[in-house]
């Protein structure tokens, strides 16, 4: 019967949440700059000409304060709107780093575990042309079944892979289990990103204290 229609439901959602904070690029591209530099002149362990060059951790950067200050409440803010018990916790960052991703550097297919919860990178110098984030399918159990495309160029549910063509300024954040990677390089310019992983754990703020600072952060 054609007049039949079928209901949809959609579940288990991996949601993508992106802002532009240009006003971070300065005090970022500065403590990047001489972090990458620093890395490059020991070239301990030597660089790997088919890997991006990667720094040592700087969350802890007194300069960066407002930049990872935003970067936390919003990690809170997500984990809350997605429907976590966030009561009584703070996010707190594990690791973030620098990459450089100079020609043909790429940064394969992972996601993150030991407790990261948020995911996220910042990106400092995206010149066109150059890397993209591309974001993968998490359900393994489809990957065993694909069909093909009808249209590569159309985002449909049959989609495997997303991409996202980043500018400087660009913020994005994703669940640490969501599967990403950078794509590589085929150009001369480098691209620069700063890649963060934050994770949950209790917090001596008060709940009211917490609710205030997600307000601030993001509008999801």
């Amino acid at each position: 019967n054609m007049t039949d229609i079928l209901d949809q439901w959609q579940y288990f959602a991996s949601p993508v949440y992106s802002i532009e904070k240009p006003e971070f690029l300065e005090p970022v591209r500065k403590i990047s700059d001489q972090y990458l530099t620093a890395r490059k002149a020991s070239n301990d362990p030597p660089l790997d000409p088919m890997f991006p060059v990667q720094t040592t951790g700087f969350f802890h950067e007194p300069a960066l304060k407002d930049f990872t200050a935003f970067i936390a409440e919003c990690a809170w803010a997500i984990l809350q709107e997605q429907g976590h018990d966030m009561s009584g916790t703070a996010t707190y960052f594990q690791e973030m780093w620098a990459q450089e991703h100079r020609k043909w550097n790429g940064h394969e297919e992972h996601i993150h575990n030991l407790g990261a919860q948020i995911t996220g990178f910042y990106f400092v110098e995206a010149p066109e042309g150059g890397c993209r984030v591309m974001l993968h399918d998490p359900r393994p159990a489809r990957l065993q079944v694909l069909l093909p495309e009808a249209d590569m160029n159309k985002i449909t549910d049959a989609s495997s892979k997303i991409l996202f063509i980043p500018k400087p300024g660009n913020m994005y954040f994703i669940n640490s289990w969501f599967p990403h990677s950078i794509t590589r390089n085929p150009i001369d310019t480098p691209t620069t990103l700063v890649h963060f992983n934050l994770g949950v754990q209790p917090s001596m703020k008060s709940q009211k204290s917490t609710s205030n600072n997600k307000s601030k952060a993001v509008v999801l």
